[in-house]
């Protein structure tokens, strides 16, 4: 702590509704706390208390990654805007409009010098309405294209931070840094705690010879990819070990239905396997850290993470996310040559096989001079360089 600066200036820092937009909001309020003293009367986060769609407000993924944080956080109501009409539109949109007097409440309090966004929904209320009472607004982008808050926040932000060059189209070029992607320090750690980095340490110890296969399907899981993994599990662990990242969906039960599928399997192959809901902060480096190969969604903080450790993979985008981000997304991991790209109509058990056979056939040749320009770390701290704190 004596290290640390006083901050004289007041901090929100906001974004929530994804994975990556929660954990870029991490990595700069670890950033932060690493260069000042922060505490409750300078510093607050905020995010939206919207949790999945059938899930009551409240549940929010901000809500249950950030619940035993030590910062400062309030949670407003969340809303989304919808592209159909019918009851959940109507609902979304209520509470978008009630996120905006929740907004007034928290910055008339709070009355916050600068704040920092990481995207999704609940940033465009807080810094439509930061702006009016006159504070600095910063955004970062983290995909290769741009959603519609951050087209909105945008608008009115001092500095747009920006994950890939590309990205620099959409945006005021006066105003865009290319930084990187925000990227949590536990990554980096090949350290872990809990029940999941003891199953992978004993995977390590009894079948080292065998290459351990990450899978997931993003913060929320995909019940397509689970239900390809269950199909393809026997074949899969004869050669691989298997981590796999179900989400946790209480309509589709994917957690429970993998689980069971690994109590029928025997004793030998049992070990080579790992079922969790989530792979907390706390576990995630030693996870990558010692993944051979990665399976699953792209999204953005997924695929910047797996090019700064240089993880191969086969990534399946999300087809219906906005202009399908996530393919563009993986279309930068694959133009390095980490990548093969599986589309998500084509994904069946034997499509998987094929292109892990391809895979693992081929001799891995990155593009070390491209994936250093674009996979660049301490972005956070790049970040903080250029904000004004004066």
């Amino acid at each position: 702590m004596d290290n640390k600066e006083v901050l004289k200036k007041k901090i929100i820092v906001t974004g929530g509704g994804s994975g990556g937009h929660i954990s870029s909001a991490k990595a700069i309020i670890d950033a932060l706390d690493e260069k000042f003293i922060l505490n409750d009367n300078n510093f607050l986060y905020v995010g939206s208390d919207l949790g999945r769609e059938k899930e009551k407000p409240g549940f929010s993924l901000e809500m249950k990654i950030f619940k035993d944080e030590w910062f400062n956080q309030k949670y407003i109501r969340g809303g989304k805007l919808q592209r159909r009409f019918s009851i959940r539109a109507l609902f979304l949109l209520l509470r978008t409009i009630l996120s905006f007097l929740d907004s007034f409440k928290v910055i008339k309090e709070f009355k916050p010098d600068i704040v920092i966004s990481t995207g999704g929904f609940v940033s465009v209320p807080i810094c439509s309405v930061a702006k009016i009472y006159k504070a600095r607004i910063y955004l970062h982008e983290q995909t290769a294209t741009v959603g519609l808050s951050n087209k909105i926040v945008a608008k009115f932000a001092e500095k747009i931070f920006i994950a890939y060059p590309s990205s620099t189209k959409y945006f005021p070029e006066e105003k865009v840094i290319h930084t990187g992607n925000l990227v949590r320090r536990e990554v980096f750690e090949n350290v872990g705690r809990g029940g999941i980095t003891e199953s992978v340490k004993k995977m390590i110890i009894h079948q080292e010879d065998l290459p351990i296969i990450y899978v997931s399907g993003g913060s929320f899981g995909s019940h397509i990819i689970n239900n390809v993994i269950k199909e393809s599990l026997l074949l899969l662990l004869q050669d691989y070990q298997l981590i796999l990242q179900t989400g946790d969906n209480n309509i589709t039960n994917d957690f429970k239905l993998l689980s069971l599928e690994r109590d029928k399997l025997t004793d030998e192959l049992k070990e080579r396997m790992v079922v969790t809901k989530y792979i907390g902060n706390e576990e995630i480096g030693f996870v990558l850290n010692n993944t051979d190969l990665f399976i699953g969604r792209a999204g953005a903080n997924t695929v910047y993470e797996l090019g700064l450790l240089r993880i191969p993979s086969i990534l399946i985008p999300i087809p219906w996310v906005t202009h399908n981000e996530q393919m563009e997304n993986a279309k930068v991991l694959e133009s390095i040559g980490l990548a093969r790209i599986i589309n998500e109509g084509e994904l069946t058990p034997e499509k998987l096989q094929v292109t892990l056979r391809l895979f693992s056939k081929e001799k891995i040749d990155v593009n070390e001079k491209k994936a250093n320009e674009i996979f660049i770390k301490n972005a956070a701290f790049k970040i903080i360089k250029n904000i004004n704190f004066s």
